[in-house]
């Protein structure tokens, strides 16, 4: 199976919020190897929607949630990550080669950092000091030094650099290259390449297991890496398309967005010990990207097509409410301390930011 990768220079349209035929001469333009192709605006395309990299990044219950706030950034934001100390938000803005950096506390952009060609995902180091930041056609990742703000040095990767993610010890960074179909491993002390793994299908997004021992990467499948020797071990037939992968705190479970294409719309829970699919769970339509609360008891879910994030209760598997956002729902990252969720709304480049409030007792 192939996976169209984005080239998100100009969305002046988009796909309606069913998946339908819409009316409308404007159209988005998309990725696949070396091939541009209009993308249809019927139900069967979601196959070629945005995917970001996903990340454990927050504490929030299983609850009724509102959006608080939308803050315009540059267009077609892709990717978002929040810095470990919750001070700022980073987002990787496709259409404008940018990188808006947005201050948590007053929920505005205070700077715009201008990288190389479609920055797409965005990870911060443990430690908050760097931030790496993959720029999908131009195949590097630029390295920005969170303190002045600037770029510090560019890595050269593999071709179609799509996401990036760092071991739990920080001391390693994957990137996806989903035209080479391998993932770069990066020394993150040295700034350099010293592996790259070669992959049977085109990679999309990457997850680490909290412990650090294996690394899931999605795309034809879930491919399950093995840190140690940097050799795939091992694959798990997901749903139909899978893009954003997250792990609960305990490692026991990942959570993998299944977009599909034929009307189906879910997320697998991989039990981790198994190896196996051990439940799947409706969404709203074009899943995309999934972040689970740092205390393990709800995810959420970015439905592109829906305009919605599912917010999921992890226990019991099912979907707890259901939050309307902006315009094509991407990314999504949430606050350390558990007060916010940031998503991405590629569409209509704004970010909401939803707080979430504990669901009265009883």
């Amino acid at each position: 199976m192939r996976f169209p990768t984005v080239i998100s220079r100009r969305f002046p349209g988009q796909p309606s919020a069913s998946g339908t035929e819409e009316t409308t001469t404007r159209v988005r333009k998309f990725r696949l190897g070396a091939t541009f192709f209009p993308l249809s605006r019927r139900r069967a395309a979601i196959s070629s929607t945005i995917l970001v990299a996903l990340t454990v990044l927050g504490n929030i219950p299983a609850s009724a949630g509102k959006v608080i706030s939308t803050i315009p950034v540059g267009p077609n934001p892709v990717g978002v990550a929040i810095a470990p100390d919750g001070s700022k938000a980073y987002v990787a803005n496709q259409g404008s080669d940018t990188v808006s950096v947005l201050d948590v506390a007053s929920r505005t952009v205070t700077s715009a950092i201008r990288f190389g060609d479609a920055p797409t995902s965005v990870a911060f180091t443990p430690d908050g000091s760097k931030a790496y930041v993959t720029n999908q056609l131009s195949g590097t990742v630029s390295v920005v030094d969170v303190a002045s703000g600037g770029v510090a040095s560019t890595i050269r990767v593999g071709d179609g650099a799509y996401d990036v993610a760092f071991t739990p010890d920080g001391s390693k960074a994957y990137v996806t290259n989903n035209r080479s179909y391998t993932v770069s491993v990066i020394n993150a002390a040295s700034g350099t390449v010293t592996s790259t793994i070669p992959l049977r299908t085109i990679p999309m997004n990457v997850a680490f297991t909290p412990d650090g021992s294996k690394a899931y990467v999605t795309g034809g499948g879930v491919e399950v890496i093995d840190v140690a020797s940097g050799t795939v071990t091992s694959s798990v037939m997901a749903g139909e398309n899978p893009f954003g992968i997250a792990f609960t705190p305990d490692g026991s479970k990942a959570f993998v967005t299944n977009y599909g294409s034929s009307g189906t719309h879910t997320v697998s829970v991989i039990g981790v010990a198994s190896g196996t699919v051990t439940a799947t769970i409706p969404v709203g339509s074009g899943p995309m990207n999934v972040a689970i609360a740092r205390d393990g008891a709800t995810a959420y879910v970015t439905n592109y097509f829906s305009n919605t994030v599912s917010v999921i209760d992890v226990v019991s598997g099912t979907v707890a409410s259901t939050i309307s956002v902006g315009e094509g729902p991407v990314g999504v990252a949430l606050t350390p301390n558990g007060s916010a969720a940031y998503v991405t709304n590629n569409v209509s480049s704004v970010v909401s930011v939803i707080t979430v409030e504990s669901a009265p007792a009883g």
